[in-house]
């Protein structure tokens, strides 16, 4: 086995020592192993490409759901595996697959653990792993990315307490595997797993490999009716508000915004000049490694 490394040295809050703990980990062990950092944006796509290509059979990504979702793009349907070291804001890939949040146990079980397919979604041509969406969380997105000079799940917070006040849902025109929606929401989040990340459990009857996507509406209410709900949010009871909850499975989800309108991929945030998303499942398109759910049940 040989593993390459794609670091985000602004991962998180910004204190990443990856290099040498990396390092320190593999000292006397007889395996081949690089570590590159990015740079930019776009950046940890021409790594892993470049790393396929050079034969390695590991390709880990240690940074947020934006460094894994550009680290796996290149990886899809091919031969080698991703390895997640979860080190963002919210990291949730890492937690849909039961991967460690401490950096320490996750490099460790890059040893341990075999790899495993899951499902990815490709979203007007580019792969999401984890979740994608129109509406709030999209424009919070985008003005996390634009807006903020801190990272962490705080400034996340912030943006996102300051768009609820004031943001009025737009209706889209939505269609799952042919069937036709009407939606005026908050937010609208096509999930590969249960959860965007920080423990927010948005889909809790999605899986990573079921083949299916889920579209979850979250409806526009009082800010106390919606804080009254955030504790089903982390415990994945949401379906029991169905007044602001609803959610529907399909392979093929098509959203009409009616309008320019940002989307965002894994946090990634993301334009569309006509307002149509067009998202569809790739099932078992990714080796991830990763432990059994089974193990943690």
């Amino acid at each position: 086995m040989s593993y390459f490394f794609i670091v985000n040295p602004n991962a998180g809050k910004g204190r990443l020592d990856a290099r040498e703990r990396i390092r320190s980990f593999f000292a006397g062990r007889k395996i081949r192993f690089e570590i590159e950092y990015t740079s930019a944006r776009g950046h940890a796509s021409e790594l892993s490409s470049r790393a396929a290509l050079a034969g390695f059979s590991r390709i880990v990504a240690a940074g947020g759901d934006g460094t894994i979702r550009e680290t796996a793009a290149p990886l899809l349907n091919g031969q080698a595996a991703l390895g997640i070291l979860p080190c963002g804001s919210g990291n949730g890939l890492a937690r849909n697959l039961y991967i460690p949040l401490k950096f320490d146990a996750a490099l460790a079980g890059l040893l341990d653990w075999k790899p495993r397919t899951v499902d990815a979604g490709l979203a007007n041509g580019r792969p999401f792993f984890c979740a994608a969406g129109v509406g709030l969380d999209a424009e919070v997105a985008h003005d996390f990315n634009s807006l903020s000079t801190r990272r962490g799940i705080l400034p996340y917070v912030w943006h996102a307490a300051r768009r609820v006040l004031t943001y009025r849902p737009r209706p889209i025109a939505a269609r799952v595997d042919g069937r036709r929606l009407e939606l005026t929401a908050l937010l609208n989040a096509v999930l590969n797993g249960t959860q965007y990340g920080g423990g927010a459990k948005v889909a809790p009857g999605a899986y990573v490999d079921d083949g299916l996507l889920d579209l979850v509406s979250i409806k526009k209410a009082s800010l106390l009716r919606l804080l009254w709900a955030v504790p089903a949010l982390f415990s994945g009871r949401l379906a029991e508000h169905p007044s602001i909850y609803s959610a529907i499975k399909g392979k093929i989800i098509e959203l009409d915004c009616g309008g320019g309108a940002w989307y965002h991929l894994d946090g990634e945030d993301f334009y569309s000049e006509d307002g149509k998303i067009k998202i569809s499942v790739l099932p078992a398109a990714l080796k991830v490694i990763a432990p059994l759910p089974s193990l943690n049940k």
